[in-house]
């Protein structure tokens, strides 16, 4: 069975604060690429499709998600923690309804985010391009190689001209049977502003002798 799962998230507004003393920290080592400051929060936009060619469908989505700093706390490990909330809307005149509470939080060496009870690295510091990670880490699925694929670039994004993107190639396999990629962006002193998922397996055609996402 071929299934497309394809997920692009593109920021559409932020609001943040921070002093100039601790942009000036952040900036040393990337911690400022988390966002994590009390009362921030990211809109994005989300298209999402799926393909399944056992009964010949292909399902569109398209909504609203918003991430939102609530608040900060100590964690079970005597550390500053941050609650995220998350928000869903399907349009812009529907209400926003809470989905997920989430937690992140900031150590001297990374950036986790605990999403739907896992705990991933999403960053390391200092952020440099090309240094490698375990994102895996500190759950119990399969290690995974996160990557620096480029950092402190200027990108435009959803509209929003950025001075200080940072891109983590979380996995990338493209062969005959299988597609997979799954990428983030960063926004110094805004958080993640940019995901792509792309989960692909490929069948074998018979009449054309090629691997293909068949629809049918």
């Amino acid at each position: 069975m071929a299934k497309l799962c394809w997920i692009l998230i593109g920021i559409l507004f932020f609001i943040f604060s921070c002093s100039k003393e601790n942009e000036a920290v952040n900036a040393d080592l990337g911690y400022a690429y988390a966002g994590l400051e009390v009362g921030n929060y990211v809109v994005y936009d989300v298209d999402s499709f799926f393909y399944d060619d056992f009964d010949n469908t292909i399902d569109s989505n398209y909504y609203k998600i918003k991430e939102e700093v609530d608040s900060k706390f100590i964690d079970l490990e005597g550390e500053d923690a941050f609650k995220i909330i998350r928000y869903r809307k399907q349009n812009d005149t529907t209400d926003w309804v809470v989905t997920d509470v989430w937690t992140s939080k900031i150590t001297a060496s990374n950036y986790q985010k605990v999403e739907e009870n896992i705990r991933f690295i999403k960053l390391i510091f200092p952020a440099r391009d090309s240094k490698t990670w375990n994102g895996n880490a500190l759950n119990n699925n399969g290690a995974q190689v996160y990557e620096y694929d480029g950092v402190d670039e200027s990108e435009n994004i959803g509209g929003n001209n950025l001075s200080n993107v940072l891109t983590v190639l979380q996995l990338e396999e493209i062969n005959l049977i299988e597609e997979k990629i799954f990428k983030e962006k960063y926004a110094e002193g805004v958080g993640l502003v940019y995901k792509k998922s792309v989960d692909v397996t490929k069948t074998y055609n018979n009449t054309t002798g090629l691997f293909e996402k068949s629809l049918g």
